[in-house]
């Protein structure tokens, strides 16, 4: 499901998301990232992991990708409650203007 996520748009999500374009291990405990698959993804052995890094990991792709998926999952809603409210406040305005 998930894992059809675009990686530019991954990318761009996870750099909204951490507010950079590298994540160290504690950053990334955060986010529920597992220490172990934080050290198996860093290939480079520096103290943190950057977006290629990331991406080339199917597990911290994984996990990103459903992070993004939930977070649009949360503005449909948000979206939505706002214009169920807009409309209930329509319905008020018109029953209102009859009475």
């Amino acid at each position: 499901m998930s894992t059809n996520i675009n990686a530019n748009v991954l990318k761009n999500f996870i750099v909204k998301t951490i507010c950079s374009d590298k994540i160290t291990l504690l950053r990334a405990q955060k986010y529920d990232i597992d220490p172990d698959k934080f050290v198996e993804a860093n290939k480079d052995e520096n103290t943190y992991l950057e977006l290629d890094e990331i991406l080339a990991d199917t597990d911290l792709y994984e996990q990103f990708a459903t992070m993004y998926v939930e977070e649009q999952d949360k503005e449909k809603e948000a979206a939505n409650e706002e214009k169920e409210k807009e409309e209930a406040a329509k319905v008020q305005d018109k029953g209102e203007s009859k009475a």
